[in-house]
């Protein structure tokens, strides 16, 4: 009988095991195993029964964590720590089924409440303000989840207080951001601010979408939270400008709405006392409206747009301007409109040759662009030239 070697057997025996080894972990780490839940350090067969997941740590882009992002300020012992506000868009409610922004409260023992219960919403067009889960229910505009900026409470951890541009109460149709309470004791929410949105060029006429506003649009009202005042949407801030005394008796909060004392929308601080001899709403401090660095008088205060014209670069065509950028009428041949940001912006101005900017009428410009070495821009900035650096005339 012939022997084989023992040392080549044992190496084959090696690298096939080693080989079958590996692809076996691999498939276990890709989800193929029978248990996909978990791991448990034993490898496990194949379970064809259900389908494998797909990419790393258990995310398959089918199956995936809903968000979760913590509101109460790390320094808020809201009911002596017993209480914290989160928003998710997942589900630990068991009530938010169509997977929007809500927003809840949760104590020690880990008891979660849904305050919102919204959904997402359209976004302009006809069903402007309406409950939405694609695109195609809303005709003209977009469907777009909610937001929470802020939430607080008082030191007893009765009512809860946030910052939210859904619609949870109905009476919030322009989808503005508004001032909430919540009854921790009978779950009762209630809207404590109404700000109607308004046209950006006449804050004194109210909207609810840009159809409501005959030549601009409509600006929803933004507290602080929002970076963007006057706009839909926007990324939070670090710091939220929600405060409630300890008795749950003032809130304070920062807007660019007119919740009551506010017409002009600038951004303006308010207190809200909900008890006692001064309960109501004042007007604590605003930072006023003043015209921006593309009006032709910036910092000067205003109540809207009109009040800074000319605007350059706005395409609206003023008084005082010969043109807008990209918009008609057009410049006489040979010209171009000058750009927001320069002293002429907004003029009908001609090329100016060597100034190192490539501008419209021109093929080059000096040593900035345009002509690729050995060649060279000419003197009037017509042509690149074979010779020479920036001496050549086209006759």
């Amino acid at each position: 009988m012939r022997k084989t070697p023992s040392r080549l057997v044992v190496a084959i025996l090696v690298i096939v095991t080693t080989a079958f080894g590996s692809w076996l972990l691999l498939a276990d780490a890709a989800g193929l195993g029978a248990n996909q839940g978990g791991r448990s350090g034993k490898l496990r067969t194949r379970n064809l029964a259900r389908p494998a997941s797909h990419g790393y740590g258990g995310y398959s882009g089918i199956c995936i964590n809903g968000s979760l992002r913590a509101l109460s300020a790390p320094e808020s012992f809201i009911h002596r720590g017993r209480l914290r506000c989160f928003a998710s868009t997942g589900n630990p409610s068991g009530d938010n089924a169509d997977l929007s922004t809500d927003v809840f409260v949760v104590d020690n023992q880990g008891n979660v409440s849904n305050m919102t219960k919204d959904t997402r919403r359209c976004v302009e067009g006809s069903n402007n303000g309406n409950s939405c889960t694609t695109f195609s229910d809303c005709p003209q505009g977009s469907c777009e989840d909610t937001n929470v900026l802020a939430c607080t409470a008082d030191a007893r951890g009765h009512f809860v207080f946030f910052i939210f541009d859904g619609n949870p109460t109905g009476k919030n149709p322009d989808l503005s951001d508004e001032l909430f309470s919540f009854d921790t004791r009978t779950h009762q929410l209630t809207q404590l601010t109404s700000q109607r949105g308004w046209c950006n060029n006449n804050p004194a006429q109210g909207c609810d979408s840009s159809s409501d506003c005959s030549s601009s649009s409509c600006a929803r009202a933004r507290m602080t939270g929002t970076q963007n005042f006057g706009r839909y949407g926007g990324g939070s801030s670090a710091t939220s400008g929600l405060e409630v005394s300890p008795d749950g008796g003032i809130v304070w909060f920062i807007t660019d709405g007119d919740p009551g004392g506010n017409p002009s929308h600038a951004v303006t601080q308010f207190a809200l006392a909900l008890t006692g001899s001064q309960k109501g709403l004042r007007v604590v401090a605003s930072a006023g409206k003043f015209c921006g660095t593309r009006s032709k008088h910036p910092g000067t205060a205003c109540a809207s747009t009109d009040d800074c014209r000319p605007i350059c670069g706005d395409g609206i065509v003023d008084p005082g301007e010969q043109c807008e950028p990209f918009h008609l009428p057009p410049c006489p041949s040979g010209t171009f409109c000058r750009s927001p940001g320069f002293p002429d912006g907004c003029t009908c101005v001609l090329p100016v040759c060597g100034n190192g900017v490539l501008e419209p009428g021109e093929v080059c410009d000096g040593f900035s662009g345009g002509c690729f070495p050995p060649r060279h821009c000419n003197a009037n900035c017509s042509q690149c030239s074979p010779s020479g650096a920036f001496l050549d005339v086209t006759p």
